[in-house]
């Protein structure tokens, strides 16, 4: 890096230099300190494309404490920092920040020299209530903060960053623009996002000007966010470097999930998987809410009720054997009838948390008088997993934590580490996360957690979390309001979030709604954890009158498992969510498709339309950039920027996938995914003009630590149409144990409107033709004419091939 003092000065000490004169600056391990006319204002680059601003009212810098949210390592490679009479300049290949020496203000500029945010008052780290203020811009959509679902544009908005349940809400709910999960952290969809550093309770204002107000101690700092290319999707990948990646997620989570409030015993939950596999509906996972420790006033007690669970370690062994993994619910909170053994454990061992004055703060919870576990005491999470990991050890394959927004957290509790109820808070969740997730990475290591947890901030993805929206009311405005919620959370680094599909909370006069059930489940099967949950019938077989479109709905879940695994993929080295905004790429006129919230896209390639209203049998589509082609009909195509009014029978969910796409199924039946055989595989190509490419990715679906030790297979698809001829090319990286020999391929081009004359591989050998599909043996093609499709099969090796089609 390159330093420059201004004004003349020798090189010294930052407080040494900064008492000598009134206007100067300093670069001293990476952090450029200046030295301004309303203080001090640090700028750490962490990256090239991601820079923390700090600051002091005076010439001495703050005391500064660690981020919770960030991971990343600094590093100031490519920085140079230069200076005006007036600046103090940091530009990186793509990024510029000036720093103005008279009034503090900071702004921030792409590589193309273009404003992209600029402070208004800056900094205030001097007053109680502690601000950041940035000059909002005319044109531009922010959207992120976490689970919010009133909106995808958040523009206007005053968000609350204070995590909080939200008992059966809906679409139109003033409630749900402050969920269950806050993050203090904005994207623009001019390519750049603000993380403000501090998960106290605060205050977020999106207007005019964009307002961050905290009652934090501590000094206030954020992060400025660039993108290399203007969009959402490289925001996103940064924000993701910076606070970190979802590992992979367990195989079997990309399956159909069961659960009910609740299961009440070992025979009614083998029960419920005998019904379902009778039924011929796959399944492989089961969730327990309370019931397996007893009833409502055992929360806390952390055993089996033996009465009802006689065998629990041979119940989960037989499930086991059926291709289904279990996962229980457990809470912060200890009761004080059912769960009084543990209370009194926790009091004794001084566990629990306390007021002001050191007495113990009982909380009253919706199942009564109960003590809350101070888990930011060493000792407290020791105490916590010493209980999970036996229960773990008899077969569970992960834990669901509920009520951790804290559902119940008093603002006169004062948590051992010295921060109050208002401080810790929103972090409540995120420590929960990691004391269960680090006790199963070291006790488990070959297993790959799933954690079910609700509650939580920035940074939360790192602990292989799979949230849900909250207790969503069974209704028509709870659908609606799921998507917001998908598309906000996503864009805040949750990938999986995901809902209680068919609503969980009934409407006890109108309990079921076969309809709803199924308009559910049909945006369910494209969205991150496929988990029915309610308090009544969340079964699919509790709907005999749609059990065949039901039935059909999570069989297509399964087909498309290796184009979601690939998504996982995607999220766990790029920090891309599954669902994503029409925006997210910032094609052509974006800003049309900022305001969408019934449509979004799955991956990069497919759009999702679900049918959100009752007794609809179509829908309105607005199609992003690039030509589209309906799914269940590849004859009807739609450009982008059009909306187009499609038909959307009861069984038929709107699905249309972008023309150049390579999108890998899995056509064999099975009933779990232990069933998979990577060896086979199918691949949908719509041809295009332009040449596209794909990359399906494989591991063993197993090891937590693929992706470290390099076990894993790329596989890049590209193709294009060119006049009457259409090419196809394979490519092979890398392997893993137990990796097939090779796969047995099949390619379905999509949209060829007569019989080749031929195709040719790679050393320009014709391959045969035959009368059926069933005839292809080992190689060939056939041409079905009725859909307009041609059929390659072939044994693929991991070489190089390419495929020509005349």
């Amino acid at each position: 890096m390159k330093l420059r003092i201004l004004s003349g000065l020798m090189l010294l000490g930052v407080p040494a230099l900064l008492a000598t004169a009134r206007i100067a600056s300093d670069t001293r391990g990476g952090t450029t300190s200046v030295l301004t006319g309303k203080g001090l204002v640090q700028v750490t680059p962490i990256t090239e494309n991601i820079f923390r601003i700090t600051t002091s009212p005076s010439a001495t810098p703050l005391p500064q404490v660690p981020s919770q949210s960030a991971v990343i390592t600094p590093s100031d490679s490519g920085i140079h920092v230069a200076s005006t009479p007036t600046l103090v300049i940091i530009s990186s290949p793509t990024t510029t920040v000036k720093v103005d020496r008279q009034t503090g203000c900071v702004r921030f500029y792409d590589e193309n020299g273009e404003l992209l945010l600029s402070e208004a008052d800056g900094v205030d780290n001097s007053s109680r209530v502690k601000t950041i203020s940035f000059t909002g811009g005319a044109d531009e959509h922010f959207s992120g903060a976490g689970e919010r679902g009133h909106s995808t544009v958040l523009n206007g908005d005053t968000l609350i960053n204070y995590n909080r349940p939200t008992y059966g809400y809906g679409a139109g709910d003033s409630r749900i623009s402050q969920m269950n999960i806050t993050v203090p952290y904005i994207a623009s969809d001019l390519g750049y996002g603000i993380l403000f550093d501090d998960y106290n309770k605060s205050r977020l204002i999106l207007g005019d000007t964009i307002l961050y107000e905290s009652d934090t101690p501590k000094p206030l700092s954020y992060y400025f966010i660039n993108g290399e290319e203007a969009n959402l999707a490289s925001t996103t990948r940064n924000y993701a470097a910076l606070t970190g990646h979802q590992p992979l997620p367990p195989f079997w989570t990309l399956g159909y999930i069961t659960s009910k409030y609740g299961y009440k015993s070992q025979a009614e939950t083998l029960g419920v998987i005998d019904t379902l596999k009778q039924k011929g509906f796959p399944v492989d996972g089961i969730v327990l809410d309370l019931y397996w420790y007893g009833t409502e006033t055992d929360m806390g007690r952390l055993k089996w009720m033996e009465e009802n669970w006689p065998d629990p370690k041979g119940m989960m062994a037989t499930l086991r054997e059926q291709g289904v993994n279990l996962i229980p619910i457990h809470q912060p909170y200890y009761n004080k009838k059912g769960a009084i053994d543990n209370y009194n454990e926790l009091k004794e061992k001084d566990l629990l948390t306390k007021d002001g004055d050191g007495n113990i703060q009982d909380v009253t919870t919706w199942v009564g008088e109960a003590g809350m576990l101070d888990i930011t005491k060493p000792e407290g999470a020791e105490w916590l997993w010493s209980h999970l990991r036996p229960l773990t050890e008899e077969g569970l394959a992960g834990w669901w934590g509920d009520l951790g927004e804290p559902e119940v957290h008093p603002e006169n509790i004062l948590h051992a580490n010295g921060e109050t109820a208002s401080e810790f808070h929103n972090r409540y969740g995120n420590e929960w996360s990691r004391i269960v997730y680090e006790g199963l990475r070291k006790d488990f290591p070959d297993m790959r957690p799933m954690l079910m947890m609700r509650g939580g901030t920035a940074g939360l993805q790192r602990y292989s979390v799979f949230p849900w929206s909250g207790d969503v009311s069974r209704s028509w405005e709870g659908l609606q309001a799921q998507i917001p919620i998908m598309l906000n959370t996503g864009l805040s680094g949750l990938g999986y979030m995901s809902s209680d599909l068919g609503g969980f909370a009934v409407d006890r006069q109108h309990p079921t709604d076969p309809e709803l059930y199924v308009r559910w489940l049909q945006m369910g099967a494209f969205t991150p954890t496929f988990r029915t949950h309610a308090q009544e019938k969340p079964e699919p077989y509790h709907y005999p009158q749609h059990e065949k479109t039901i039935l059909s709905i999570i069989r297509e879940r399964y087909r498309w498992l290796p184009y979601n695994y690939t998504l996982a993929f995607q999220n766990a080295t790029e920090g891309l969510p599954l669902v994503r905004p029409l925006n997210f790429r910032g094609e052509n006129s974006a800003h049309a498709y900022a305001e969408v919230k019934d449509e979004y896209l799955w991956g990069d390639n497919v759009l999702v339309a679900p049918v959100m209203t009752k007794g609809a049998r179509s829908r309105k589509v607005l199609f992003p950039a690039g030509q589209w082609i309906d799914w269940s009909n590849p004859s009807l195509k739609y450009s982008g920027g059009t909306t187009a009014t499609v038909k959307a029978p009861l069984d038929k969910l709107p699905l249309f996938v972008r023309a150049g796409s390579f999108i890998p199924q899995y056509t064999e039946p099975i009933d779990n995914v232990t069933q998979y055989n990577p060896q086979f595989l199918t691949v949908k190509y719509f041809p295009a003009k332009e040449w596209s490419n794909y990359t399906l990715f494989d591991d063993n679906r197993l090891s937590p630590t693929s992706l470290e030790d390099r076990q894993y297979q790329l596989t890049t698809f590209s193709g294009s149409r060119q006049g009457s001829e259409i090419y196809i090319a394979l490519e092979s990286t890398g392997s893993y144990e137990g990796m097939p020999d090779f796969r047995m391929l099949t390619i379905e081009v999509v949209g060829v409107e007569k019989r080749p004359k031929s195709v040719t591989n790679s050393n320009g050998t014709p391959m045969p033709s035959q009368v059926s599909v069933k005839a292809i043996r080992q190689s060939g093609w056939y041409y079905d004419a009725a859909a307009k499709t041609l059929i390659i099969r072939l044994p693929y090796a991991y070489d190089r091939q390419t495929l020509t089609i005349k």
